[in-house]
């Protein structure tokens, strides 16, 4: 099982802009791989694949070399998410959902979420540092809380107001969890029936049952109106108005 947990983070004006540097290179890397699936399929009515662009990465690199300062597991999950968001895409379109759209080209004043996975992060001492080239101004940050012995398999650098990074700055770590307390079969079996007017039916191997009915807030009105009616009602036969 994988858990996911949230901490807040308070990067300095330095580490903001090494931030938007990684971002904007991450923002660029996913248009061009967008319009080259574009352009492939407009133009040879072709798929472009995961593995052909990732294979382009170190050619990128040579060509541009701005590119080298982001950390080169970053760059291949910018591909993968683009490659995820197609194949969503086109899950949609196979089950009938005539609304669903494709990938759209990202802005520049929203801030890209930074993605390392497996690699090029380190936790220690409360800290989690990132690897990056942009400056010597190292990315690294107190937290609240150590996951040196977790298997901890991706983390995630995203503000809660992308558009111009208005929000609060965050790292989401997701890491392998075992449950202490093992799964023990005590031969008490219940089953469970998801409802409509009822929320939930449940009977145990004793025949005990429990249901939960379902909450109707359009009916929340009615006992009042009712008590109204009544009083109403009491009056007219006593000669009130």
């Amino acid at each position: 099982m994988q858990l996911t947990e949230k901490i807040k983070i308070h990067p300095t004006e330095e580490q903001v802009d090494v931030l938007w540097t990684i971002s904007n290179l991450c923002r660029v890397t996913y248009n061009f791989a967008l319009t080259e699936r574009q352009e492939a399929w407009k133009n040879e009515n072709r798929r472009v694949r995961y593995v052909e662009q990732q294979n382009k990465l170190p050619e990128i690199k040579e060509k541009f070399p701005q590119y080298k300062m982001v950390y080169s597991k970053v760059l291949q999950g910018i591909l993968k998410k683009l490659d995820a968001n197609y194949k969503s895409f086109f899950a949609l379109r196979k089950n009938g959902d005539t609304g669903a759209r494709p990938p759209k080209h990202r802005g520049k004043n929203y801030f890209f979420t930074i993605v390392y996975n497996q690699s090029g992060f380190k936790f220690g001492d409360g800290n989690v540092s990132f690897s990056h080239k942009v400056n010597e101004f190292p990315l690294s940050f107190d937290i609240d809380r150590g996951f040196e012995n977790r298997k901890v398999k991706q983390v995630e650098i995203y503000n809660s107001d992308p558009y111009k990074a208005r929000g609060d700055w965050y790292i989401s770590v997701t890491y392998d969890y075992e449950s202490e307390v093992q799964y023990h079969d005590n031969g008490l079996y219940q089953a469970i029936d998801a409802g409509v007017t009822k929320m939930v039916t449940a009977v145990n191997s004793y025949g005990k049952f429990f249901e939960a009915k379902t909450a109707r807030p359009d009916k929340y009105w009615n006992k009042k109106i009712d008590t109204l009616k009544s009083r109403r009602d009491h009056c007219k036969k006593n000669g009130r108005r």
